[in-house]
């Protein structure tokens, strides 16, 4: 197989970068993610492929590419919080990028996110707009970052935070980063926030949301990955569980920026903006719930305690049944 590589050196080619592939089922589009990753324009790359015990094809076809680059692993079902971490643990480059088994790269993206952080080394994180695409690979659309394609219908939008140019304000009020496709890191911030926590549908979010407390983030105001719509998108599964992990994302994670990020204004302002910003679909109570009990864990000084919320099933699901959908 013939893969596109450019010839002319590349600023900063000398900085290598760690991709993370999960894979779970996907034998119709790793091969296109895969050859997405070696065919980029930054040639340093190594490409750490882990099936996570897919049930179709999926491992026979990364292991059929023949590329030193690449590392191809498999395991039983643990995933793709577990799988993303094994990955990111085995990494030895000083940059980290994860994508999907059914999303693909452009082929100059990692070159842009590395030339963005290596000359603005206060960022840690970049992302950047994304392309939708259908199964065929067909483009229905361009995310850009905040300004449009909002996961739910805003009636304020004005009275919000997205009438704001700001990272941390809009990632709060949505995941506007949508994916961990969409994200390039720096082995050092990983190492010092950790990796991808037990969630199956906001593991993204809150990593990220984790990450602008961490460093400044910035967005690429370019499409540079391709973000795949299909009808066995892991967010279509389960709409209650869903619903759990946004509340869990918001009890869990808000206190990181009431101190420097919300609150320091005028208080009718950030009262209104609070409130018609964080959308919690009915489940305020749930909210409540956890944050009181993270409270009452905090002053009896037990460690992360949200992680219990997460690492029990028990727990997990009894408050699910209190999910109003």
């Amino acid at each position: 197989m013939m893969l596109f590589r450019k010839s002319r050196a590349k600023r900063y080619n000398d900085k290598k970068i760690s991709v993370i592939i999960p894979v779970y089922n996907h034998e119709k589009y790793v091969k296109e993610a895969i050859e997405s990753v070696l065919n980029q324009t930054h040639e340093n790359i190594e490409l750490i492929v882990i099936d996570d015990g897919s049930k179709d094809h999926s491992f026979e076809i990364a292991c059929s590419i023949a590329d030193t680059r690449v590392t191809v692993l498999n395991q039983e079902n643990q995933g793709a919080h577990a799988t993303i971490n094994r990955g990111l643990n085995l990494a030895t480059g000083e940059y980290l990028s994860i994508l999907n088994s059914d999303d693909a790269y452009e082929n100059n993206r990692l070159e842009k996110c590395i030339d963005y952080l290596c000359t603005h080394e206060e960022v840690h994180m970049v992302c950047s707009y994304i392309k939708i695409v259908n199964g065929n690979g067909k483009v229905l659309g361009l995310k850009k970052g905040w300004e449009n394609m909002e996961p739910w219908p805003i009636a304020h939008k004005e009275r919000t935070f997205a009438k704001y140019n700001d990272f941390h304000k809009n990632l709060l009020m949505s995941n506007f980063i949508s994916t961990t496709s969409n994200m390039f890191f720096t082995k050092k911030l990983y190492q010092d926030i950790g990796g991808m926590r037990n969630l199956r549908f906001a593991h993204d979010w809150d990593f990220a949301l984790r990450a602008a407390e961490y460093a400044n983030c910035a967005i690429l105001e370019d499409g540079l990955m391709r973000y795949r719509i299909h009808d066995s998108n892991t967010i279509h599964s389960n709409r209650k569980h869903m619903l759990f992990e946004i509340c869990w994302i918001y009890a869990a994670n808000l206190h990181r920026f009431e101190k420097e990020i919300l609150f320091k204004g005028n208080l009718m302002t950030d009262f209104e903006e609070m409130a018609e910003s964080l959308n919690l679909q009915g489940n305020d109570k749930m909210v409540w719930l956890i944050r009181s009990y993270l409270n009452a864990a905090a002053s009896r000084e037990v460690e992360n305690p949200e992680l219990v919320l997460l690492d029990r099933p028990d727990l997990r699901e009894k408050l699910i049944e209190y999910i109003v959908e």
